[in-house]
């Protein structure tokens, strides 16, 4: 117990040394610094109105105060998903592929997965259906 605490006591004052010496020197004593000291004096001013463009539109702030309006929609009725893509739940362990039919890429344990939208049927009465995995898109056949 007590090794224990006497290494982590010295891990401690190590780790803080370590600190202090990387740190930047805090009133600019390092001897390598040749810039001169710059005096700055503090001016009163007045709320001024802002307009600031977010994404090609302007923004209209009056004061720090008040929200932001803004004059056209961010969002473009052409940006809005309006079918979207179906979701799978796999209730077991399903294999995915590259293809229909073609090379394992790994397994996907009970989880919903969302579709392309592409599906193959096949005669035997099953699907292939195109999902999105962190491999990218790949195939997993449905019963």
């Amino acid at each position: 117990m007590k090794k224990t605490l006497s290494v982590t006591a010295a891990l401690a004052l190590t780790l803080s040394f370590a600190a202090v010496a990387g740190a930047d020197p805090v009133n600019g004593t390092d001897p390598t610094d040749v810039t001169e000291p710059v005096n700055v004096t503090e001016t009163e001013t007045e709320p001024v109105n802002v307009t600031e463009p977010i994404n090609g539109t302007v923004v209209n702030t009056p004061d720090n105060n008040t929200t932001p309006t803004v004059d056209e929609p961010i969002i473009k009725s052409e940006e809005v998903v309006l079918v979207p893509t179906p979701m799978i739940e796999l209730t077991n362990s399903v294999y995915f592929y590259n293809a229909p039919n073609g090379e394992k890429w790994g397994a996907l344990a009970p989880q919903k997965v969302d579709t392309t939208g592409n599906r193959i049927d096949v005669m035997l009465g099953g699907e292939w259906v195109e999902i999105y995995t962190w491999k990218g898109t790949a195939w997993i056949y449905i019963e």
